[in-house]
């Protein structure tokens, strides 16, 4: 078994959540599940960058950590295992040549999110850690220069998540 301490961040609610909102909708990275960030300045960054919106009444944000639990049969690691990364690599690369074939352009993130979810793509796979790029300057040291990893988790199956408690609340500023 395998296990993280990772961090979800929220707009702030009362009462208080007690388990993670599932992320739904073409628009997640990597189809609906629960995510969460590796590293707790990520998760405040989100909540700065994302949760912090003019829609957002209470003017404040959550974050919460949790443990993630699984064995490595159920998990895919695209951004510290080589093999993992070349075999997401594929996959993706894999459906975005048969899409182009068949309808002449690229396919959006939505119509990826249709595949994972219609041809039950990574169907075993409960965890995935997954890296995003950075587009900005906020949380490296040398302006330019971004040698942090932004990463994320991917969880599908809820009883993978335990010990979830709210840790900070932030006002947005």
């Amino acid at each position: 078994m395998r296990s993280f301490e990772v961090f979800h961040t929220q707009e702030y609610r009362f009462p208080i959540l007690t388990f993670p909102i599932q992320g739904t909708g073409n628009d997640m990275w990597l189809g609906d599940g629960y995510y969460f960030w590796q590293d707790y300045e990520f998760s405040k960054w989100w909540g700065e960058i994302m949760k912090c919106k003019a829609c957002n009444k209470t003017r404040r944000y959550t974050i919460f950590k949790a443990t993630i639990t699984f064995t490595n049969e159920e998990f895919i690691d695209t951004v510290f295992n080589e093999d993992d990364y070349y075999n997401f690599v594929n996959t993706v690369e894999k459906f975005a040549k048969m899409y182009i074939k068949q309808f002449h352009k690229k396919p959006t993130l939505e119509e990826f999110n249709d595949f994972i979810d219609d041809y039950d793509v990574w169907e075993d796979i409960s965890v995935i850690r997954f890296q995003d790029l950075p587009f900005n300057n906020d949380l490296i040291k040398v302006d330019g220069y971004y040698y942090k990893k932004r990463i994320q988790f991917r969880v599908n199956e809820p009883e993978k998540i335990t010990n979830f408690a709210q840790l900070n609340t932030f006002y947005c500023v």
